[in-house]
């Protein structure tokens, strides 16, 4: 297939990859969740959506009765951590599993994103590219590795932001995404979607736009900066660094359309990182992310019941891991280029990175 004939010399990681993919083909694997598992409940969404907003909000006071500066950083990032929960709550909405009311789901995802400034409709439309074409090396939208060869084709800005954000810039992997499609409607494909985007895009400039004049009004420049910017980035910091790890692993290999198919993209491709109880609550277990993929239409709470059926019809192809930030500077250290002879990672020496398997998390369930 031309330019995209990759990988051109595959090893037996890539083969054993390839055989798991083969036993999936014909599976119904949203077969295997019952049923009751895909009902909402919209009080236990709301309930979500109100602990996320007190999260963030809390601490934003926090900072502006804080007695010294130094408590800044640590209630930004919990901030950020109140903001990314909005942004899973957002996430049911988008598809369509916080309610079985459309514009329910709509309007309480509009109200989510407004910390990330993200256009609700245009970070729904660009999710489902990726939930359609996850680890397609062609077409997929998250965290998606270049060639060495195509990255030298690339602009200089091209490629400093290309190396910043997988290497000491990761934070702001989501922050490029948020640039590259969340405020230009003309991304994407469809007039519908371009429409539903403007409308958006004007949700949130009404919004915003008063809310941030009022801070400077009340408390300066500084106070925007404080209150609104650092929240903001710590939110897309959280963003980042879940969705980094969740979508590169060295055992893992994105595929061209030659290799790719939809219930390999849906089970076998994601790694799921095992957090405490109290960090699964505060972010919606967005971190159960295979039954997510599998079926996205199930409420987060109720998918750690549908990841345990999934991990009992298919027995070693759901990846759950422990957190550790070993792994995460692994990946932000060694994962910046696709190898186009192993189909999976190279680093920015272009060297190939062996594909090492990471230890499985010994919890049958989650903590």
């Amino acid at each position: 297939m031309g330019a995209f004939d990759f990988p051109s010399a595959p090893e037996e990681n890539f083969r054993a990859f390839m055989r798991q993919a083969e036993q999936l083909e014909g599976e119904r694997l949203a077969g295997a969740i019952p049923k009751e598992y895909f009902e909402p409940r919209v009080s236990r969404g709301l309930i979500g959506f109100a602990v996320s907003w007190l999260l963030y909000a809390g601490a934003i006071a926090g900072v502006a009765y804080a007695p010294s500066p130094l408590l800044w950083i640590p209630l930004w990032i919990v901030a950020g951590l109140g903001g990314w929960g909005l942004h899973c709550i957002a996430h049911d909405c988008g598809h369509g599993s916080f309610s079985r009311s459309r514009r329910l789901n709509h309007t309480i995802g509009h109200i989510s994103l407004l910390p990330l400034i993200y256009p609700f409709h245009a970070w729904r439309h660009v999710h489902n590219m990726h939930h359609s074409s996850t680890n397609h090396l062609e077409l997929d939208t998250d965290w998606r590795p270049v060639p060495a060869g195509m990255f030298e084709r690339m602009s200089l800005w091209d490629k400093t932001v290309y190396v910043s954000t997988r290497t000491w810039a990761f934070w702001g992997g989501t922050i490029n995404y948020w640039a590259e499609s969340a405020l230009r409607p003309g991304f994407f494909p469809k007039a519908g979607q371009r429409r539903e985007v403007r409308r958006s895009l004007l949700f949130v400039a009404a919004v915003t736009l008063p809310y941030a004049a009022v801070l400077v009004y009340f408390t300066g420049f500084t106070g925007l900066l404080i209150y609104f910017v650092a929240p903001w980035i710590a939110t897309h910091a959280w963003f980042s660094a879940t969705t980094l790890m969740h979508h590169s692993a060295s055992d893992i290999p994105y595929l061209t359309a030659e290799h790719w198919t939809r219930n390999a993209s849906r089970l076998l491709v994601t790694t799921d990182y095992v957090y405490p109880r109290w960090l699964l609550f505060l972010t919606h277990n967005i971190s159960i992310h295979t039954a997510h993929h599998v079926a996205p239409v199930i409420p987060y709470y109720n998918l750690p019941k549908a990841q345990e059926t999934l991990k009992a019809r298919y027995p070693g192809m759901v990846r759950e891991r422990r957190f550790s930030f070993t792994q995460m500077w692994d990946i932000v250290r060694h994962l910046h280029f696709y190898d186009t002879e192993s189909g999976y990672y190279a680093d920015l020496a272009r060297n190939k990175v062996e594909p090492k398997t990471a230890v499985p998390s010994a919890a049958k369930g989650t903590p």
